[in-house]
């Protein structure tokens, strides 16, 4: 639906005024029929003040998020910028609504908030500006220059440096995914002339999606996977009882892994390893926008751990992405 925006009217009488005329009903017992007509105030604004309808003078109605939490917004924008990944209005939107959501506001999971980010940006407009991303050609954003790798571990030694973390390798970590799937494609194959259709049979359905999340630290600790299969519930037979030890087993509607899994990840399996090492912990990871919401950097800030992000053009910086597709190679080649 479009906007439809109604001009406020300004109000004849300033803020001073109104504390003056508050001051003089309570200490020089003033009426305040009086005291609205010494101050050019409307008589029923000065009841619906001592009333305690109204407890101040800014009009409008409550906004849904607090100064304090929208302040907490601005942190996890200005965070995504230093990782290199400016968040659209969409991405806002869309990690704002779960804020909402966890806070228990009354919004509907469908809401676009539209005019909530219209009036949030207007409320911070001295700190958040809406700005066209500078576009790079197609063979420099996939290329993995040598100018981008040095400037991303330019930052992380500045990270490092700053956190004493360079003689610290127990407390520097490395987390990333791979995804496994049963369909093993098509391939060429040596037929008769009068076979049409040749086909091939497999120990799979062809549908099935299973991701393995990774995490090792740089002293070489390596912690349990965590499988995410594609699906709505998590059936016994995805939860092996002779499988790897301390592995944790989920489910998503796609099989990879969105911010409930991550979460479910970070909250329950990374945590629970390194809280006997001293903080702070770095994490390192691909920077998705899925894996990541105001929950989970809240209860990052608060154990202490620093979340770094992996550039856009990752791939060479990927290691455990090129172990494990290794090790799924050599799975598919027994």
């Amino acid at each position: 639906m479009p906007r439809k925006y109604v001009r406020k009217v300004e109000p004849k009488y300033s803020p001073d005024n109104m504390i003056k005329a508050l001051h003089d009903i309570e200490h020089k017992n003033l009426l305040p029929i009086d005291a609205a007509q010494d101050h050019g105030i409307p008589s029923s604004t000065i009841y619906n003040r001592l009333s305690g309808r109204f407890k101040d003078s800014k009009r409008g109605a409550k906004t849904i998020l607090s100064k304090e939490e929208e302040s907490f917004l601005i942190h996890v924008i200005q965070t995504f910028q230093q990782w290199q990944h400016p968040m659209t209005p969409a991405a806002i939107k869309a990690i704002a609504k779960n804020y909402m959501l966890e806070l228990g506001r009354n919004i509907s999971i469908d809401s676009h908030l539209n005019e909530w980010f219209y009036g949030f940006m207007n409320r911070w407009k001295d700190d958040l500006k809406l700005v066209k991303d500078v576009k790079l050609e197609k063979v420099r954003s996939t290329a993995c220059t040598k100018e981008v790798v040095v400037k991303w571990f330019a930052h992380l030694k500045d990270v490092l440096t700053t956190h004493n973390l360079f003689n610290r390798p127990d407390a520097i970590w490395n987390v990333d995914e791979s995804g496994f799937t049963d369909d093993p494609g098509r391939k060429q194959v040596v037929v008769t002339r009068s076979n049409k259709h040749p086909t091939s049979s497999h120990s799979g359905s062809g549908k099935s999606h299973t991701t393995v999340l990774i995490c090792a630290s740089a002293i070489g600790e390596c912690l349990p996977p965590y499988l995410i299969h594609r699906g709505v519930r998590l059936y016994d037979i995805w939860c092996p009882k002779n499988g790897f030890p301390g592995t944790r087993y989920n489910v998503s509607p796609t099989g990879w892994v969105e911010e409930p899994i991550f979460f479910d990840w970070f909250s329950r399996q990374f945590l629970p390893a390194i809280k006997s090492i001293k903080r702070p912990v770095i994490l390192i990871y691909d920077g998705h926008y899925t894996h990541i919401s105001t929950r989970i950097i809240k209860m990052a800030m608060n154990n202490d751990v620093i979340i770094e992000c992996l550039p856009g053009v990752n791939q060479l910086l990927r290691c455990f992405h090129w172990e494990l597709l290794r090790i799924r190679i050599s799975i598919d080649m027994q």
